[in-house]
Protein backbone atom coordinates (compact mmCIF):
# COMPACT_ATOMS: atom_id res chain seq x y z
CA UNK A 1 0.00 0.00 0.00
CA UNK A 2 1.38 3.30 -0.96
CA UNK A 3 0.72 6.67 0.99
CA UNK A 4 0.09 10.43 -0.73
CA UNK A 5 3.35 12.75 -0.12
CA UNK A 6 1.75 15.73 1.51
CA UNK A 7 3.49 17.93 -0.85
CA UNK A 8 2.53 16.80 -4.14
CA UNK A 9 -0.16 14.00 -3.33
CA UNK A 10 1.35 11.57 -5.17
CA UNK A 11 1.30 8.07 -3.65
CA UNK A 12 5.05 7.26 -3.46
CA UNK A 13 5.34 6.56 0.53
CA UNK A 14 5.57 3.13 1.63
CA UNK A 15 4.94 4.56 5.58
CA UNK A 16 1.89 6.69 6.51
CA UNK A 17 2.49 10.09 6.82
CA UNK A 18 4.01 12.33 8.42
CA UNK A 19 7.13 12.00 10.39
CA UNK A 20 8.33 9.18 8.24
CA UNK A 21 10.88 10.88 6.73
CA UNK A 22 10.99 9.15 3.43
CA UNK A 23 11.71 11.57 0.13
CA UNK A 24 9.24 11.51 -2.51
CA UNK A 25 11.13 10.48 -5.96
CA UNK A 26 8.18 12.71 -7.49
CA UNK A 27 9.03 16.06 -5.57
CA UNK A 28 12.24 15.16 -3.21
CA UNK A 29 9.94 16.69 0.05
CA UNK A 30 11.06 14.73 3.14
CA UNK A 31 8.05 13.24 5.66
CA UNK A 32 9.22 15.26 8.49
CA UNK A 33 6.84 15.37 11.70
CA UNK A 34 6.52 18.93 11.23
CA UNK A 35 6.94 21.71 8.68
CA UNK A 36 9.42 23.56 10.85
CA UNK A 37 11.70 20.41 11.83
CA UNK A 38 15.24 21.56 11.62
CA UNK A 39 17.51 19.38 9.47
CA UNK A 40 14.94 18.38 7.53
CA UNK A 41 13.37 20.94 4.32
CA UNK A 42 15.06 23.82 4.20
CA UNK A 43 10.90 25.96 2.74
CA UNK A 44 7.47 25.16 4.18
CA UNK A 45 5.70 22.74 2.57
CA UNK A 46 3.52 25.74 1.47
CA UNK A 47 6.17 27.39 -0.87
CA UNK A 48 7.14 23.29 -1.04
CA UNK A 49 3.93 22.81 -3.27
CA UNK A 50 4.72 26.17 -5.29
CA UNK A 51 8.31 24.99 -6.15
CA UNK A 52 6.88 21.71 -7.27
CA UNK A 53 4.10 23.36 -9.47
CA UNK A 54 6.41 26.36 -10.76
CA UNK A 55 9.74 24.13 -11.37
CA UNK A 56 9.21 20.42 -10.79
CA UNK A 57 10.59 19.94 -7.24
CA UNK A 58 10.37 20.63 -3.74
CA UNK A 59 13.83 23.13 -4.10
CA UNK A 60 15.81 24.02 -6.83
CA UNK A 61 18.66 22.13 -5.64
CA UNK A 62 16.44 18.57 -5.91
CA UNK A 63 16.43 19.33 -9.66
CA UNK A 64 18.32 17.00 -10.97
CA UNK A 65 16.75 14.48 -8.07
CA UNK A 66 13.50 13.90 -8.78
CA UNK A 67 10.96 12.45 -11.73
CA UNK A 68 8.89 13.23 -13.49
CA UNK A 69 5.44 11.65 -12.62
CA UNK A 70 4.71 8.49 -15.14
CA UNK A 71 1.60 7.20 -16.19
CA UNK A 72 1.06 4.64 -13.53
CA UNK A 73 2.07 6.99 -10.57
CA UNK A 74 -1.50 7.85 -9.13
CA UNK A 75 -2.29 10.79 -6.84
CA UNK A 76 -4.85 11.15 -3.73
CA UNK A 77 -8.25 12.04 -5.26
CA UNK A 78 -8.69 14.28 -2.14
CA UNK A 79 -5.19 16.06 -2.43
CA UNK A 80 -5.64 20.00 -2.82
CA UNK A 81 -2.66 22.34 -2.11
CA UNK A 82 -2.60 24.21 1.45
CA UNK A 83 -3.08 27.56 -1.37
CA UNK A 84 -6.49 25.51 -1.95
CA UNK A 85 -7.36 24.57 0.88
CA UNK A 86 -6.81 28.21 2.41
CA UNK A 87 -8.22 29.85 -0.21
CA UNK A 88 -11.92 27.74 0.03
CA UNK A 89 -11.19 28.56 3.95
CA UNK A 90 -11.07 32.21 3.59
CA UNK A 91 -14.25 32.60 1.87
CA UNK A 92 -16.24 30.61 4.81
CA UNK A 93 -13.92 32.92 6.90
CA UNK A 94 -14.78 36.19 5.55
CA UNK A 95 -19.29 34.64 5.68
CA UNK A 96 -18.90 33.76 9.19
CA UNK A 97 -16.92 37.23 10.60
CA UNK A 98 -19.98 38.94 8.34
CA UNK A 99 -22.56 37.09 9.70
CA UNK A 100 -21.48 37.40 13.29
CA UNK A 101 -20.50 40.83 13.32
CA UNK A 102 -23.53 42.32 11.07
CA UNK A 103 -24.86 45.07 12.78
CA UNK A 104 -22.39 45.48 15.14
CA UNK A 105 -22.22 49.73 15.70
CA UNK A 106 -19.23 51.93 17.80
CA UNK A 107 -22.18 54.04 19.67
CA UNK A 108 -20.28 55.95 22.16
CA UNK A 109 -17.33 53.55 22.21
CA UNK A 110 -13.64 54.58 21.56
CA UNK A 111 -13.56 55.51 17.91
CA UNK A 112 -9.93 54.79 15.86
CA UNK A 113 -8.66 58.05 15.99
CA UNK A 114 -9.44 58.93 19.20
CA UNK A 115 -7.73 55.66 20.13
CA UNK A 116 -4.49 56.84 19.03
CA UNK A 117 -5.47 59.97 20.70
CA UNK A 118 -5.73 58.32 23.85
CA UNK A 119 -1.65 56.56 23.47
CA UNK A 120 -0.59 60.28 22.15
CA UNK A 121 -1.87 61.45 26.23
CA UNK A 122 -3.88 64.61 24.23
CA UNK A 123 -6.57 65.14 26.57
CA UNK A 124 -10.16 65.26 26.51
CA UNK A 125 -10.17 67.83 23.75
CA UNK A 126 -7.61 66.29 21.40
CA UNK A 127 -9.83 62.71 21.91
CA UNK A 128 -13.10 64.93 21.13
CA UNK A 129 -10.96 66.08 17.49
CA UNK A 130 -9.69 62.89 16.43
CA UNK A 131 -13.32 61.20 16.97
CA UNK A 132 -14.66 63.67 14.63
CA UNK A 133 -13.02 62.27 11.59
CA UNK A 134 -14.40 59.11 12.26
CA UNK A 135 -17.59 59.28 10.57
CA UNK A 136 -18.40 56.21 9.29
CA UNK A 137 -21.32 53.99 10.73
CA UNK A 138 -20.47 50.85 9.80
CA UNK A 139 -17.50 48.60 10.48
CA UNK A 140 -17.75 47.64 6.71
CA UNK A 141 -16.73 51.47 6.16
CA UNK A 142 -13.84 51.77 7.85
CA UNK A 143 -11.12 52.54 4.73
CA UNK A 144 -8.21 49.87 4.86
CA UNK A 145 -5.59 52.43 4.64
CA UNK A 146 -6.56 53.22 8.31
CA UNK A 147 -6.41 49.70 9.11
CA UNK A 148 -3.26 49.37 7.32
CA UNK A 149 -1.81 52.69 9.20
CA UNK A 150 -3.35 51.69 12.96
CA UNK A 151 -1.30 49.43 14.37
CA UNK A 152 -0.79 51.09 17.56
CA UNK A 153 -4.25 51.57 18.63
CA UNK A 154 -5.93 47.94 19.96
CA UNK A 155 -4.94 48.75 23.52
CA UNK A 156 -6.77 51.71 23.62
CA UNK A 157 -9.96 50.73 22.84
CA UNK A 158 -12.78 49.98 25.29
CA UNK A 159 -15.22 47.06 24.40
CA UNK A 160 -17.26 48.73 21.81
CA UNK A 161 -14.79 50.55 19.97
CA UNK A 162 -12.67 47.02 20.03
CA UNK A 163 -15.82 44.58 18.94
CA UNK A 164 -16.89 47.42 16.25
CA UNK A 165 -13.30 47.40 14.62
CA UNK A 166 -12.19 44.34 15.33
CA UNK A 167 -14.29 42.16 12.06
CA UNK A 168 -13.01 45.14 9.86
CA UNK A 169 -9.09 44.51 10.99
CA UNK A 170 -10.25 40.56 10.74
CA UNK A 171 -11.57 40.41 7.35
CA UNK A 172 -8.58 43.01 6.06
CA UNK A 173 -6.03 40.46 7.95
CA UNK A 174 -7.26 37.08 5.89
CA UNK A 175 -7.38 38.58 2.87
CA UNK A 176 -3.75 40.63 3.00
CA UNK A 177 -1.73 38.13 5.37
CA UNK A 178 0.45 36.94 2.63
CA UNK A 179 1.52 40.36 0.85
CA UNK A 180 0.90 43.52 4.01
CA UNK A 181 4.02 44.64 5.53
CA UNK A 182 1.77 46.57 8.20
CA UNK A 183 1.90 45.51 11.94
CA UNK A 184 -2.09 46.00 12.47
CA UNK A 185 -2.27 42.16 11.53
CA UNK A 186 0.40 40.65 14.88
CA UNK A 187 -0.67 43.51 16.82
CA UNK A 188 -4.19 42.43 16.59
CA UNK A 189 -3.43 38.70 17.05
CA UNK A 190 -1.45 40.08 20.28
CA UNK A 191 -4.32 41.69 21.52
CA UNK A 192 -6.66 38.86 21.27
CA UNK A 193 -4.56 37.08 23.90
CA UNK A 194 -5.05 37.68 27.74
CA UNK A 195 -1.97 39.37 29.85
CA UNK A 196 -2.57 38.83 33.44
CA UNK A 197 -0.55 40.68 35.73
CA UNK A 198 -0.09 40.20 39.22
CA UNK A 199 0.92 43.61 40.33
CA UNK A 200 -2.73 45.14 39.27
CA UNK A 201 -4.83 43.15 41.09
CA UNK A 202 -7.70 45.32 40.08
CA UNK A 203 -6.87 45.12 35.90
CA UNK A 204 -9.25 43.31 34.28
CA UNK A 205 -7.01 41.32 31.32
CA UNK A 206 -10.63 40.10 29.66
CA UNK A 207 -12.67 43.81 29.72
CA UNK A 208 -12.05 44.42 25.78
CA UNK A 209 -13.94 40.96 25.44
CA UNK A 210 -16.67 41.46 27.83
CA UNK A 211 -19.91 42.29 24.89
CA UNK A 212 -18.84 39.34 22.36
CA UNK A 213 -21.72 36.68 21.97
CA UNK A 214 -20.71 32.98 21.29
CA UNK A 215 -21.18 33.40 17.59
CA UNK A 216 -18.53 36.35 17.66
CA UNK A 217 -16.12 34.38 19.88
CA UNK A 218 -16.61 31.11 17.28
CA UNK A 219 -15.93 33.81 14.45
CA UNK A 220 -13.02 35.50 16.26
CA UNK A 221 -11.74 31.35 17.05
CA UNK A 222 -12.29 30.44 13.35
CA UNK A 223 -9.88 33.75 12.65
CA UNK A 224 -6.96 32.59 14.96
CA UNK A 225 -7.18 28.94 13.88
CA UNK A 226 -7.02 30.04 10.56
CA UNK A 227 -4.13 32.20 10.79
CA UNK A 228 -2.26 29.47 12.97
CA UNK A 229 -2.95 27.39 10.28
CA UNK A 230 -2.23 28.98 7.46
CA UNK A 231 -0.32 31.90 7.99
CA UNK A 232 3.08 30.77 9.90
CA UNK A 233 5.33 31.96 6.55
CA UNK A 234 3.74 35.48 7.04
CA UNK A 235 2.50 35.95 10.40
CA UNK A 236 2.85 35.51 14.18
CA UNK A 237 1.23 32.25 14.13
CA UNK A 238 2.34 30.93 17.30
CA UNK A 239 0.90 33.99 19.12
CA UNK A 240 -2.53 33.21 17.13
CA UNK A 241 -2.14 29.55 18.29
CA UNK A 242 -1.82 30.90 22.16
CA UNK A 243 -4.53 33.12 21.81
CA UNK A 244 -6.83 30.59 20.45
CA UNK A 245 -6.03 28.25 23.26
CA UNK A 246 -5.88 30.66 26.34
CA UNK A 247 -8.90 31.94 25.67
CA UNK A 248 -10.60 31.41 23.17
CA UNK A 249 -11.66 27.99 22.32
CA UNK A 250 -11.30 27.77 26.19
CA UNK A 251 -14.40 30.39 26.54
CA UNK A 252 -16.38 28.05 24.03
CA UNK A 253 -15.67 25.05 25.96
CA UNK A 254 -16.19 26.75 29.51
CA UNK A 255 -19.49 28.54 28.16
CA UNK A 256 -21.29 26.21 26.33
CA UNK A 257 -24.88 27.53 26.71
CA UNK A 258 -23.83 31.31 25.75
CA UNK A 259 -27.01 32.58 23.94
CA UNK A 260 -26.75 34.58 21.04
CA UNK A 261 -26.67 38.24 21.51
CA UNK A 262 -25.45 37.84 24.87
CA UNK A 263 -22.04 38.62 26.52
CA UNK A 264 -19.72 36.09 28.05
Amino acid sequence: MLYPCLCCGYLTLTEKPPGTYLICPICCWEDSLTDDEPGSNDVSRRYAQRNFIAFGACEREWLSYVRSPSSTDQRDPNWQTIDAQADAASLHLIQQIIKAFDGVTRDDGVSLHEARAIDDYEGESGRAAARQKDTESRWQDVPVQWLEEFSDVFHFFDAKGFRYYLPAYMIWAIKNYQITKSNSLDMMIYSLDVYEDKKYPDYDPYHRFRLFNEEQVKAVASFLRFMATYGRDWIDAGAADRALQKYWQRTLTLNPSTKKGEGL
